[in-house]
C-alpha cells in the first residue's frame, strides 16, 4: 500500500450476518453494517473492477452466515458446514475491523487500496461502530505466535493472504508442509471473469456462473 495521504476515495457499504462465538461460551447471532473506504490505484478499469468485486464477494457472500470464532473458543467447529472465520481474539468489532482491513487489502492489492474499514453491530445498544485505518496491525499476532511454530504452510497468517482462507491449521513434525490444505479459488475466477479470460463456455455459450455469482462492472 502507498504511504501517501489519500484525500479522494470511494465508499462501499454492505451488510452481513454472522454467528459469533464469545467467551464462557456464549453464542450470539448478529448482523453487521460495514463501510469500506478505498482508493482506486489502477488506471486499468478492468483490473480495478476485479479487485473491487473480489472485496464485494468476500464481504457479501463469503462472510455472510459464517461463524466467527476465536482460537481460545471451547466450542468444536469440526462438523459445522458453515464457513468458519477464526480470529486471533474474541471477535469484537475492533478485531473484526482490523482483520478485514488486512484481508481486503491482501485480496485487492495492488489495484485497490482499502483505507478504512468501519464495522457496527445492529443489535448493540447504544449503537456504536469501530473504524480501523492503520496500515500496520500491531494488535494482531505474528505468524509464529499465531500458529505456534516456525515451520508452516505459508509465511503469513490468513488475514494477510490474498485468498478466501479465514483460518489456519495445526501442524506437527509429521505434517507434510509441501501439501497445503485446498481452498476455493473463486477469487481467481472472479479476476479471470472480469478481465475477460473466463467468460465464454464455448461458441454460443453463456456467461460462466460462479456459484450463483456474476460480476457487475462499476465506474467511479
Amino acid at each position: 500500500m502507498t504511504e501517501d495521504y489519500i484525500n479522494s476515495y470511494t465508499t462501499y457499504e454492505a451488510q452481513f450476518s454472522a454467528t459469533i462465538i464469545q467467551t464462557d461460551p456464549i453464542i450470539l447471532s448478529d448482523t453487521f453494517d460495514v463501510r469500506i473506504d478505498f482508493a482506486w490505484n489502477s488506471s486499468d478499469l478492468a483490473k480495478g473492477n476485479a479487485a473491487f468485486l473480489k472485496i464485494k464477494y468476500f464481504v457479501e457472500d463469503y462472510l455472510h452466515q459464517a461463524i466467527f470464532t476465536h482460537k481460545a473458543a471451547t466450542i468444536d467447529m469440526m462438523n459445522v458446514k458453515n464457513k468458519i472465520v477464526v480470529f486471533p481474539f474474541v471477535p469484537t468489532s475492533d478485531i473484526i475491523a482490523m482483520c478485514l482491513h488486512s484481508k481486503l487489502n491482501a485480496i485487492a492489492d495492488p489495484h485497490v487500496e482499502v483505507i478504512a474499514v468501519n464495522i457496527g453491530s445492529q443489535i448493540t445498544s447504544p449503537k456504536m461502530s469501530y473504524t480501523y485505518s492503520d496500515p500496520t496491525y500491531p494488535a494482531l499476532p505474528n505468524l509464529k505466535d499465531w500458529v505456534g511454530t516456525e515451520k508452516y504452510y505459508y509465511d503469513k497468517p490468513w488475514w494477510k493472504r490474498p485468498t478466501v482462507e479465514t483460518r489456519d491449521y495445526e501442524v506437527d513434525e509429521k505434517t507434510d508442509l509441501t501439501s497445503p490444505p485446498k481452498f476455493d479459488n473463486i477469487l481467481d475466477k472472479i479476476d479471470q471473469l472480469t478481465m475477460g479470460e473466463l467468460h465464454i463456455k464455448e461458441e454460443g455459450g453463456e456467461v460462466v456462473d460462479i456459484n450463483g455469482w456474476k460480476p457487475k462492472i462499476v465506474k467511479d
